[in-house]
């Protein structure tokens, strides 16, 4: 359960997912994954071999009991499992050996499937792609939010919480990795994490570990920002991710000054079902020398 994700949170949500899993993972286990085979085996062998001795039962009940457990195995295994009721006898080597087998298949099947829907995961395959007002809506919320922490920054009220629930809201830090390449940062362009992010937002002087360069874009070096527009020039929707390029105006509190930026975000839908920031690209417009 330690492999499967947060956002499965029942066996019953498990459960429906696997059967076709397990198909698949029973027909090419071998084949492609012969490694999954011998886990299966091994770790069959380890967890029965002790029980074998001190119970004195026989391979074949062994190995019916573990069928049993593989969600319903037994049936694949059929002819390779003693039938119930039948008198205990010395086990042939032979026989032990190809019931092992075959439940090392079952096993590796289980454990292919397993791999595969985890993989499907981190691949955001089952997920519910986003949409053109999901992602005009996060445009929205990131303005919203610039707005509220420099208003909050201003009436000399707590801006760094006001950042730090924007950021957790609005960027996917801890959720996946993030590719944030801010406007204004020259000796560290690129903000792999929350705290290089934070930096940059409110100040590197009020973060610990922040960098000296960052003046606090989202307050705009003190002076605030009272408006934030987006103009998309496209979006482009891929499942659950989308990217979106176009340029925003920020106005400032303080002077009324209008500065344009061109942008180019990507959101991902994350596994809690939210759409979140995983690409933010900020550049001033080119300007001849």
């Amino acid at each position: 359960e330690g492999l499967l994700p947060a956002r499965h949170k029942t066996k019953e949500d498990i459960i429906d997912k696997l059967p076709r899993q397990i198909a698949g993972g029973l027909s090419c286990v071998v084949d492609m994954h012969p490694g999954l085979l011998i886990l299966g085996i091994c770790s069959i062998a380890s967890a029965r071999v002790s029980s074998l001795h001190a119970m004195r039962r026989p391979a074949s009940a062994v190995v019916r009991s573990h069928a049993t457990d593989c969600l319903g195995a037994r049936r694949v295994l059929g002819p390779m499992t003693s039938k119930p009721g039948r008198r205990s006898h010395p086990v042939r080597a032979a026989d032990a050996v190809l019931e092992l087998l075959g439940a090392g298949v079952v096993g590796g099947a289980t454990s292919y499937a397993l791999l595969s829907f985890v993989n499907q995961e981190e691949k955001g395959e089952g997920l519910a792609p986003i949409t053109r007002e999901e992602v005009e809506e996060c445009q929205a919320k990131w303005a919203n939010a610039i707005r509220t922490i420099s208003k909050v920054y201003l009436e000399e009220g707590d801006y760094i919480k006001a950042a730090g629930d924007a950021a957790a809201e609005l960027y996917g830090y801890g959720k996946s990795n993030v590719l944030f390449k801010p406007t204004k940062a020259a000796e560290y362009p690129f903000r792999p994490t929350g705290n290089e992010a934070m930096s940059y937002f409110v100040g590197g002087n009020v973060v610990d570990g922040g960098y000296a360069e960052d003046a606090g874009f989202a307050i705009n070096g003190g002076k605030g920002w009272k408006d934030v527009v987006f103009t998309n020039h496209q979006i482009d929707l891929n499942g659950p991710v989308a990217i979106a390029m176009g340029s925003y105006v920020f106005t400032c509190a303080t002077t009324g000054d209008q500065t344009k930026v061109e942008y180019t975000f990507g959101y991902k839908r994350n596994s809690d079902g939210k759409p979140r920031i995983f690409l933010h690209h900020s550049s001033v417009p080119f300007a001849a020398a």
